[in-house]
């Protein structure tokens, strides 16, 4: 193996061990973000819920008031039901009456319907505002948990970048511009082994993306010290043998 690869492949370890504890810290801070996102959820579904109750209690009231209105005049027909001089003047304050008193009716039936719905829905969002608190505190421990993590992290992180520096001093600014970008893309792992698909024919793949590699950049992977590429996948190749090597 030239020196190249085998600065690449020094820098891979440190790299893909880097890697590792970022993506361990960061499982943590993606638990901590859904826990937020179910607890904003949580939250609109109460204010939905409040607006709907609040409406409903507005319905309510406006009814009471017709009521008390409908109260008022049959109260009022009743004393004229008294009053009345004559056949005709009593059927006629009789039939508003019993008018009245049916519609007074009908909006007794909707007020009572209303209470019953708007108790249902206060019991509806304590419920859910039960469920909030229990959200609120698995947000706490997950919060918890995440800077435990990023605690415990912290030394190893500090100790490994300082091994990736000093990996990545020796590798050619070219080769290592190019690690870094493939890298970032791919979790840390830049590098992916040549595989030789049949014994007896000259047939490669990429063991990053199992695609084909052609002899031209075999041979440059064997013959020159250099970075060379998939065309697919983009990884740094090289051959089981150079791994063998440096083993």
């Amino acid at each position: 193996m030239g020196a190249t690869l085998d600065a690449l492949h020094r820098l891979q370890e440190v790299e893909i061990q880097l890697a590792e504890v970022r993506m361990s810290v960061e499982r943590r801070h993606r638990a901590v973000r859904r826990q937020e996102l179910r607890n904003r959820e949580l939250e609109s579904e109460i204010e939905t819920k409040r607006g709907a109750l609040q409406r409903d209690q507005i319905d309510a009231d406006s009814l009471d008031v017709d009521m008390k209105a409908h109260d008022a005049s049959i109260a009022k027909l009743r004393q004229s039901l008294n009053q009345a001089k004559t056949n005709k003047e009593y059927s006629a304050v009789l039939t508003q009456l019993n008018t009245e008193k049916a519609d007074n009716g009908k909006v007794e039936e909707r007020v009572m319907m209303l209470l019953t719905e708007i108790e249902t829905k206060r019991a509806d969002i304590n419920e859910t505002e039960e469920a909030l608190r229990e959200e609120v505190s698995k947000l706490d421990g997950f919060k918890a948990a995440a800077a435990t993590a990023e605690e415990k992290a912290r030394g190893r992180l500090e100790r490994l970048q300082s091994e990736r520096d000093q990996a990545a001093s020796i590798v050619p600014a070219g080769a290592l511009e190019l690690f870094e970008r493939v890298a970032k893309k791919s979790d840390g792992e830049a590098l992916a082994m040549v595989l030789r698909t049949h014994p007896k024919r000259e047939e490669y793949v990429c063991d990053g993306c199992n695609m084909s590699i052609t002899i031209e950049q075999v041979n440059a992977i064997t013959s020159r010290d250099e970075a060379v590429i998939c065309n697919i996948c983009g990884r740094i190749l090289y051959m089981e043998s150079q791994a063998a090597s440096r083993a």
